[in-house]
């Protein structure tokens, strides 16, 4: 009898993992630049009139099981600036003033990535959420004169199981300060600059 209950729950546990892992018709996400947050290093320096502008890029790549590539999901409802998957941009005449604790909000809309995981080869979630990520850059230059001043380029990779990431205030983009880089963060250092690009992803399946 011990040994019949024994059975019956280990194929209840199977059905049960297999639904938690089951794959909808349709993933989706929605990705989006939220603020840039400027702070100075030694704050004793007054940059305000400096400003900083930046382009940022967002692509989302998956492995296809069927065929062995690696391709790119394009955007739904949108389309990308240029090349190289550009969906946002502060043109060099709109710049940020850089003085401490200012914050400049960014994009106003999503940017909305849709597929369907089957199509590849999925199965499972798990599967595809180790096989699927956002490759995510942006590049941040100070208005001069004459040459801008490059403060870097960062790029991160986030795949499809880390790609949770809510939206956050402006009162919690100003206490990103001190953080270093992570999940939902992309910080710069450079001499007197101290950056930081706040960015969020939304999974809606």
């Amino acid at each position: 009898m011990k040994k019949i209950q024994f059975s019956f729950l280990v194929v209840l546990l199977t059905i049960a993992n297999t639904f938690a892992q089951a794959l909808p018709e349709t993933v989706k996400y929605d990705f989006k630049f939220d603020w840039l947050a400027a702070h100075t290093i030694n704050q004793n320096i007054n940059v305000g009139t400096e400003s900083v502008h930046g382009i940022g890029y967002c692509r989302l790549f998956v492995k296809n099981k069927i065929t062995g590539n690696e391709d790119q999901i394009q955007p739904t409802g949108f389309k990308y600036i240029g090349d190289y998957g550009r969906v946002f941009e502060v043109p060099r005449n709109g710049g940020m003033k850089v003085s401490n604790g200012n914050i400049k909000s960014l994009m106003n809309t999503k940017v909305r990535f849709q597929f369907e995981p089957a199509k590849y080869g999925y199965k499972t979630m798990k599967e595809l959420e180790d096989n699927a990520y956002f490759k995510i850059v942006y590049e941040l230059k100070v208005y001069k004169p004459v040459n801008d001043e490059i403060v870097g380029k960062l790029e991160t990779i986030v795949f499809l199981k880390d790609a949770n990431m809510p939206a956050i205030t402006l009162e919690q983009a100003k206490r990103t300060t001190n953080i270093p880089t992570r999940v939902g963060y992309m910080r710069f250092n450079k001499a007197k600059y101290n950056l930081g690009i706040v960015y969020s992803i939304t999974p809606l399946h």
